[in-house]
């Protein structure tokens, strides 16, 4: 369940295919980062982490004949956590919403089909705060812009890591976040200060925007085995 919440894994459900497509056109179809329809992030669908309870927040899923859950494991005795995995029509799945303590919910991600780019959400949120990123392959790498206050994050595709971030950059995801989980992310993760429009190389394995998460390495603060 550390998937949910780790910004680096935050697409693990695509990048564990040995055949991942980023820009896959069958992900969610969702414009709500732009039009805040039906309700502006961090809550989408009327499901706002950190307020919504769990089971109502999959009430919500299974009512909308547009969805179809795809799995949800039974709580385990020693780990009340939960994780609903969702799909669009007869697709993949593609999105999932989790809870902590099986009660609230805590954060969902949601996969999405290449239908936005990064220059309107931009103008919509504003710039990031912090930046992170992952290369899948020569082609294909994403870089995560953490947005604290929403808390959101927002995933956009790079095509390789000699290319560079822009506006018109397809956003693939998003990661919607309770401010406790915001928390801990900027605590535990080490990530990158904003610095603009650049190349995926400048933001990772670069110089001159480190931002490091206060709590790494320390497994008090941040256990590794959850």
């Amino acid at each position: 369940m550390l998937l949910v919440f780790s910004v680096l894994a935050a697409l693990a459900l695509s990048a564990c295919s040995p055949n991942v497509d980023l820009l896959d056109e069958s992900k969610l179809k969702d414009t709500s980062l732009l039009t805040g329809d039906p309700c502006e992030a961090p809550c989408w669908y009327g499901i706002t982490p950190g307020e919504t309870r769990y089971r109502d927040a999959k009430l919500i899923i299974e009512a909308d004949a547009r969805f179809t859950i795809v799995e949800e494991p039974d709580p385990q005795e020693d780990n009340p956590g939960r994780l609903l995995t969702f799909a669009e029509g007869e697709n993949q799945g593609c999105c999932q919403l989790f809870s902590r303590d099986g009660e609230i919910v805590t954060s969902f991600l949601l996969q999405l089909a290449p239908d936005v780019s990064f220059g309107p959400v931009v103008d919509n949120l504003g710039e990031p705060q912090y930046v992170s990123g992952q290369e899948l392959s020569g082609e294909q790498a994403y870089l995560a812009m953490v947005y604290p206050d929403r808390p959101l994050v927002v995933y956009a595709f790079v095509a390789g890591p000699e290319a560079d971030l822009s506006v018109h950059s397809e956003i693939i995801g998003v990661m919607y976040m309770s401010s406790e989980e915001m928390s801990q992310m900027l605590t535990c993760t080490s990530l990158n200060n904003w610095g603009g429009f650049l190349p995926f190389s400048s933001y990772v394995g670069g110089e001159g925007f480190d931002y490091v998460g206060e709590g790494v390495g320390d497994e008090e603060i941040c256990p590794t085995e959850q």
